[in-house]
């Protein structure tokens, strides 16, 4: 546990000493000049309004699939859940690009008038009336976001409403304080899904926050905070060389690092009290109990469905559309692959970023996982213990990752390795030390809750009957967080394989390019061949079947009677 605070710390610590150093001001001093910044201060207006907006559109949206798929009994239910909860995993880059061809100029979207990226017809008219900068810009980073995190809402209130017991409403129907629909709002559905929509708000808006793929791409005239320190950090912590620069990484990331370190807190809290709301049944029996969907719930479903499908159906499509040279006119063919499967048009072709990919998902995967588990029986340990301050601190400290972001941690690495040791850079497995740090809080997010409900009379039981140490941990804990682990494992490898912030930062140079920098790096490129946007979205259908295989599998081997979790 301490080694793997210290892992995310030291390099940020070494990353504020030098930027310390070249810029000759302190902490301090950094954080009152980001207030007297234009720039700085343009980048957390924009942040705070689209996290904001983004929260809020996503739980508008969210909610009413939520209650959908919980208040009703499904025949496909493992199958509507695996595809709701699709977005969450898809790598950002992936959503940038489908998001890009949604509502590029061939897109559906243009067809019907509705210009978000060059902003005419409708949109640019909104734009005049208003006086609003780029609104199409706006609508689209607001729209992909909802779409990201939609998922979020869903695997937090879902599983409350699935497995809570049906006679409490009936019963509330019979009392003074549930005979209209407000009473019933008020004292049973604010109380028992309250908690779970509020976590999952709270997470939404610390991700909104920290988006840096899909800022950078659908809204390239307005910087957030991510994307300025992401634009500045090449030329930070370099002595005597653009000193301004050092300064805006400095101070920009010590105010993201205070605003994510509440919004964690937060959300942690919130998670403790949702852990505490569980289900008195189980999701099997509930379901028992459950009406056929109605009409309104099956439209619902369905235009989530097609809602969380389209932008990866675009993203196919477009791997196989290809302009014709001196026209606008396009035809469907597979050059764009072989292209990028030979990598002639690239630094890395796409079976050579695939291999780096998998390589750092399973280092990942052998280091986060592990370590994921033994932090998250810390912290249930201590809170049976009833040392809920310590366990507290410990969780805090482990959920830094979520507050530096990736682009934070990628900068940290760069920059701590300048001071530190340069010599490392050499050193090939470098890109995989961001992927643990990032990965690792997902992992004891998920186990931690699984944990904090676990019996421990079944493990002092299973001492008892004379097992050995490893046995007696495996029927007595392991065999009851199956799907849990599978699910972290899983969900581990998908985001290592989708991993764009920390990656862009440290590994541009084409040595160790994984898929989402590579998708990256063909869309930078100008598009007078028209084979480019193509094979870029050539190597993000790859990256997005690879990722899609591994959280599918995650949902086969979960088994309904545990809860749908995360």
């Amino acid at each position: 546990m301490c080694g793997f605070i210290a892992l995310t710390l030291t390099p940020l610590v070494y990353a504020i000493a030098r930027l310390e150093s070249v810029t000759g001001m302190s902490s301090i001093t950094a954080i009152g000049g980001f207030f007297n910044g234009k720039s700085t201060l343009n980048a957390l207006e924009f942040t705070i309004l689209e996290a904001t907006l983004s929260t809020l559109f996503t739980v508008v949206v969210g909610l009413p699939l939520a209650w959908a798929l919980g208040r009703y009994n499904w025949s496909r239910i493992k199958l509507l859940r695996a595809i709701l909860a699709v977005p969450f995993v898809t790598p950002s880059i992936i959503v940038a690009m489908g998001f890009l061809m949604l509502i590029d100029s061939p897109g559906p979207l243009t067809a019907i008038g509705i210009d978000l990226r060059l902003e005419t017809g409708l949109i640019g008219e909104l734009a005049s009336a208003t006086g609003w900068s780029n609104p199409g810009h706006l609508i689209a980073l607001i729209t992909a976001h909802v779409w990201f995190n939609i998922s979020l809402v869903v695997r937090f209130i879902e599983p409350t409403l699935s497995t809570m017991n049906r006679t409490w409403e009936d019963q509330l129907r019979l009392l003074p304080g549930g005979h209209s629909w407000l009473s019933r709002l008020r004292n049973l559905w604010l109380p028992v899904l309250g908690p779970a929509t509020l976590c999952a708000a709270s997470l939404c808006f610390v991700f909104s926050f920290t988006s840096f793929a899909l800022v950078r791409w659908l809204t390239p005239n307005q910087d957030t905070l991510e994307t300025l320190m992401a634009k500045s950090g090449g030329s930070a912590g370099i002595y005597g060389y653009r000193i301004d620069t050092s300064e805006i990484v400095l101070s920009t990331s010590l105010v993201q690092l205070l605003i994510l370190s509440i919004a964690i807190i937060t959300a942690a809290a919130i998670q403790r009290k949702h852990s505490s709301m569980h289900a008195t049944i189980s999701e099997s029996l509930s379901k028992s109990s459950s009406q056929m969907p109605t009409r309104p719930a099956k439209i619902t479903i369905l235009a989530g469905l097609l809602f969380a499908i389209t932008p990866m159906l675009m993203v196919v499509i477009a791997s196989f559309r290809v302009r014709n040279s001196g026209s606008t006119d396009t035809e469907f063919t597979n050059s764009a692959w072989l292209e990028a499967w030979s990598g002639d048009y690239s630094t890395t072709p796409i079976p050579e970023a695939l291999s780096n990919s998998l390589v750092y998902c399973l280092i990942t995967l052998a280091v986060a996982l592990p370590t994921g588990w033994i932090i998250s029986s810390c912290i249930a340990r201590l809170e049976r213990e009833n040392r809920l301050k310590t366990a507290q601190l410990v969780e805090f400290g482990t959920m830094i990752p979520l507050a530096l972001s990736a682009v934070m941690i990628g900068l940290g690495i760069l920059l701590g390795l300048l001071k530190w040791s340069p010599n490392l850079f050499n050193w090939a497995f470098i890109p995989a030390i961001p992927h643990i740090i990032i990965t690792t809080p997902f992992v004891i997010r998920i186990l931690l809750p699984a944990i904090r409900s676990l019996d421990v009379t079944y493990y002092e039981q299973a001492m008892m009957l004379g097992l050995g140490p490893l046995k007696a941990w495996w029927h007595g804990k392991a065999a009851f967080l199956r799907a849990p682990l599978v699910v972290a494992g899983a969900l581990t490898m998908a985001f290592s394989l989708g991993e764009f912030g920390a990656s862009w930062v440290l590994i541009r140079s084409g040595s160790w390019d994984t898929l989402s920098v590579l998708i990256d790096q063909l869309m930078s490129q100008p598009k007078f061949n028209p084979l480019i946007q193509p094979m870029a979205m050539a190597a993000a259908t790859v990256l997005m079947v690879l990722t899609f295989t591994l959280f599918f599998i995650a949902e086969k081997f979960r088994d309904n009677s545990e809860g749908s979790g995360f």
